[in-house]
């Protein structure tokens, strides 16, 4: 059988759509941020690791700064 979704219902009497605080949104900017960067560096690791994607990489960077110097 078929799981029902349900959807959340607000309690009565209180807000529907209560706005985060700036100390809130602020946190959550930070937290995001941070797992934001743990994303990168871990990518980062990942190509790092990956040689012959590195080899690419040196290629089309020295092809990118020729096209600049000149």
């Amino acid at each position: 059988m078929a799981k029902k979704h349900t959807l959340p219902v607000a309690k009565a009497g209180g807000p529907v759509n209560e706005a985060p605080s700036k100390a809130t949104i602020s946190d959550h900017e930070r937290r995001y941020r941070a797992e934001d960067g743990m994303r990168t560096l871990a990518r980062a690791e990942e190509i790092r690791k990956d040689k012959a994607l590195m080899k690419d990489i040196k290629t089309q960077a020295k092809a990118l700064q020729k096209a600049i110097c000149k």
